[in-house]
Formats: structure tokens, sequence, C-alpha cells
């Protein structure tokens, strides 16, 4: 039908521009936290609690809004069914729809946010603990080194276990390539430096590097709170929120077409169409190849599965007539 690849093309538009809006809110935001988490020496306090609640506040509104204005302004349907009554009644389904987790998307969307309120405020306090670990941790091991003094002096598991200690709070901390990257360079320079001193027991030469290497601990372990804070923000936050909103898009295009063509009398049926993007086989091949006597894919009106069968799904629906 005509008219729903136009809905489908305008509304995925319409869904990219959005995204990419709030992406770059996203961006601007996470900045203003970071450099606010910087200015009051990386400290979990009332401000900062604030604007995390406000951005994750925003966040959700900005999809909720998204949504609302796809089914009630946006959305290009037939002329029997472009009426305000469709469009709302479209939205009420929207919402109402109870998921497998017994939850409607409004209170998917309340506990998800809240949840992530939690999860952001975790997310930097882990970082932070582990930033002044790393940091307590460099600071032992130039103290170590340096009371062995400059003669030939074997280092003794202490001064390994607290380079192993380094690592472990290394690996921990990374989340971005630039952390990953920078901490590799040190880990290295930690582990030549053993070697030449098991090897010398020289430790002259060396002073310089150890109060280098401890600085570099610390700025590595505050652009690893940076980095952790960008990556909640956007490999999950943001992740999670666009699901969100394509899964919805797809729920909201799919309900019209049903909704659109239950009732009428000619239409046997509904063909599931697969998205061209999709590559992972699962339960949306196996819907796109049933065969209930009406052809491949197509499913008598009252068997159809729910479409999105899944998040990300962005399968389609097209009616089927005799």
């Amino acid at each position: 039908m005509e008219w729903i690849e136009e809905a489908r093309k305008e509304a995925l538009s319409y869904l990219e521009e959005n995204l990419k809006l709030l992406s770059e809110n996203q961006e601007e935001a996470v900045k203003k936290i970071i450099e606010h988490l910087a200015s009051v020496g990386y400290r979990i306090e009332r401000k900062l609690v604030k604007m995390v609640e406000e951005l994750i506040e925003a966040n959700y509104k900005f999809i909720e809004d998204f949504l609302k204005n796809l089914t009630l302004k946006k959305l290009k349907l037939p002329t029997e069914t472009d009426t305000e009554l469709f469009k709302q009644n479209l939205l009420d389904r929207l919402f109402s729809f109870l998921y497998p987790d017994g939850l409607n998307l409004s209170q998917r969307l309340w506990k998800r946010k809240e949840e992530a309120k939690m999860e952001f405020l975790q997310v930097i306090k882990q970082q932070l603990h582990l930033k002044r670990s790393a940091v307590r941790t460099a600071y032992a091991i130039q103290y170590h080194m340096e009371r062995l003094g400059s003669k030939f002096v074997k280092l003794t598991e202490e001064e390994i276990k607290l380079i192993k200690r380094l690592r472990q709070n290394a690996k921990a901390m990374i989340k971005g390539e630039i952390s990953r990257k920078k901490w590799d360079s040190i880990l290295r320079q930690y582990e030549l430096y053993i070697k030449e001193r098991k090897e010398t027991g020289v430790l002259h030469a060396h002073k310089t590097l150890l109060r280098e290497l401890t600085k570099a601990v610390e700025e590595a372990s505050t652009k690893a709170v940076d980095e952790a804070v960008h990556w909640y923000m956007y490999e999950k936050q943001l992740y999670n929120l666009k699901r969100i909103a394509r899964t919805e898009t797809a729920r909201i295009l799919n309900t019209a077409v049903v909704e659109t063509y239950k009732d009428n009398p000619f239409c046997v049926g509904f063909k599931w169409n697969l998205n061209p993007a999709h590559k992972i086989t699962d339960i949306c091949d196996k819907y796109a190849s049933v065969d209930f006597g009406l052809g491949k894919g197509v499913f008598p009106k009252d068997r159809l599965p729910m479409c999105p069968a899944h998040p990300h799904c962005m399968c389609k629906l097209t009616p089927v007539f005799k």
C-alpha cells in the first residue's frame, strides 16, 4: 500500500532527526557534568546529583514527546483514518500496551528513568573510588621503590603486588579507547622499570621516571572518570533511549496498519515483511516464513503476533486482501 511506505519513510526520517537532536543535547549536557566534576575536585555533591537527575528526566521526556508528536502530528494516514480520534486511540494503545514484564510504556519509562539515575551516580562513585585507589597505589609504588635506596636490592613481592593491583585498577576503570591507550603506556613503563630494577637494582636514574609515572596515573585516572561519564550516557543511556524510540516507532507504524484494516472484510490477514537491514536470524525469520495457507509470512488477522517482535525490530506489516 502506497500510504504505508510514505508513512514509514516520513516516520523514520522524523525518528532519525530527533535522535540526532537527542545526541547533540546529550553531548552538551555531559560536557557540563564533566566540567562540574572537575571544578569540585571530582566529588559527588548536591549540584552534581541534581544535574544528573535533570539530564535523565529531560532525556525520557524527550522520548515521550517524540512519540506523542509522531503519533498525533507527524504520522501519515489514509483519509478514512486520518482523524484526531484515531490518532489519540493509537497513542493510548501505545502507552497502555503491556510488555512481558507486566508494565506498560509509561511505567517502563518511569522505571528505567529512576534506575538510570541510580546507575549513573553509581558509575561515578565507582570510578572515583577506583581513581583514588589507583593514585594511592602509584604513590605506594613510588614510596616502596625509593625506600629500597640506590644500592642493589632485589624487589620484594610487595612491589610486584602493587603493580598487579594497579593493573587491576586500570582494567576496572577503562571505559574508552583514550584511557586504554594511556593505561597501556603507563603499565608498560612500570613493567620496564621493574625489569631494569630487577636486573640492576639502580634507583637514581629512575627517580624522575617514578614521579612522572605517579603523575601519569593521576591524569589517566581523572581521564578515566570523564570517559566513564561519557561511556554511561552514550554507550548505555543513549543506546537505551534510541532503542526505545526505534522500537516504539515501529509499533506505532504497525499498529496504525492493523487498526486501519482489521475490520475490512476484504482483508484476510497481514504479511510479516523483514526489515532490509535484518541480518541476524531470530524470531522474525520464522514469522516471515510461516504459512497458514494465505501465502508465505501471511498471518490470519486473529493469529497475528506482536510486531515489533523484539527491541530494535523494524519489521513491517502489510495487509493482504482476498
